[in-house]
């Protein structure tokens, strides 16, 4: 998949969808498949035509509930099948367009799309004020063609990235996943701790998160994998500030049950979350944390093993 930020003619006549895409959900994923098939239809390149940073970064500075990063976004789009990701640069300039003028100018003079699918629920523009029926006259006046997918839903409810992020923050990360239609998932460097997890027996491996918009899930004690030079292994993660040492700094540390024989620190991990064990505690002394970090160990490989 190739990476776009200025017009290119590889990239012209092709079929597209538009939009944040934060979470590459499973309603965005339907919109993705529906682009690919129709372009392989035409025999043209498909893409998306996303933004960089994206919209509530711009809007709400303070916004730190990224699903998605940059980077995680062209690795599942990559394997979704697209051909090329089209970022732009969203600012101040870009959120004062009007929807027909932001339709003009950064979607038909630089790009010439064929056909444009978009979900039903599609907003664009200043103030969100295009949407799917206005695009339908925009349509006719530019001359492409466009498609519309219907609403996805799970258990009566349209999927929706505010939905996600909901749930994450609530810890629920089984229902986070199936929504997402994968593991949700934080990337970092590895860094060095206290040695808390070694002192008492159960080495941790501590995550700094390179993207501080990126949503942390509630704090608590999940299964997880750990992903290290492609390879998955399994653990237990903890999001928190450690109460028993009272910490007061919030920290994710992760226990692999088969660690790597090779050192970790500095190293580049993924970590996808699976599902919620317990919350965080303050434990009267370090033996009895100890005892429970042993259970939540197990609790954490009988989840992953039925997960198998």
């Amino acid at each position: 998949m190739r990476i776009y930020r200025k017009p290119n003619r590889a990239i012209e006549n092709s079929v597209i969808t538009i939009g944040s895409y934060d979470g590459i959900h499973l309603g965005h994923q339907a919109v993705i498949a529906k682009t690919i098939a129709v372009a392989k239809s035409q025999g043209c390149a498909c893409g998306l035509v996303t933004f960089d940073p994206i919209p509530q970064q711009v809007i709400h500075p303070e916004f730190h509930y990224i699903l998605t990063t940059l980077n995680e976004k062209k690795e599942i789009l990559s394997q979704l099948g697209l051909d090329f990701l089209y970022l732009i640069n969203f600012n101040k300039k870009i959120q004062s367009l009007a929807p027909t003028e932001f339709i003009k100018t950064q979607i038909i003079e630089t790009i010439h799309p064929t056909k444009i699918v978009v979900g039903y629920d599609h907003r664009f523009g200043s103030e969100g004020r295009g949407d799917v029926e206005l695009l339908k006259i925009l349509a006719k006046k530019f001359g492409f063609k466009l498609l519309v997918v219907s609403e996805c839903l799970y258990r009566g409810e349209p999927i929706k990235s505010t939905r996600i992020r909901e749930r994450l923050l609530l810890g629920d990360i089984k229902t986070a996943n199936r929504l997402l239609g994968r593991n949700y998932s934080i990337s970092g460097k590895v860094t060095k701790g206290l040695g808390i997890g070694k002192l008492i027996g159960f080495p941790t491996v501590n995550l700094m998160v390179s993207e501080t918009k990126k949503l942390i899930p509630m704090d608590g004690v999940y299964a997880v994998y750990v992903v290290y030079q492609g390879k998955r292994y399994p653990g237990a993660m903890n999001i928190g500030c450690r109460p028993t040492f009272s910490g007061d700094v919030r920290t994710i540390e992760a226990t692999l049950l088969n660690p790597p024989k090779s050192n970790l620190y500095g190293a580049k991990l993924k970590i996808e979350l699976v599902d919620r064990i317990r919350s965080e505690q303050k434990f009267e002394n370090i033996t009895a944390l100890a005892s429970q970090i042993a259970k939540d160990i197990k609790q954490a490989e009988k989840i992953l093993k039925s997960e198998n």
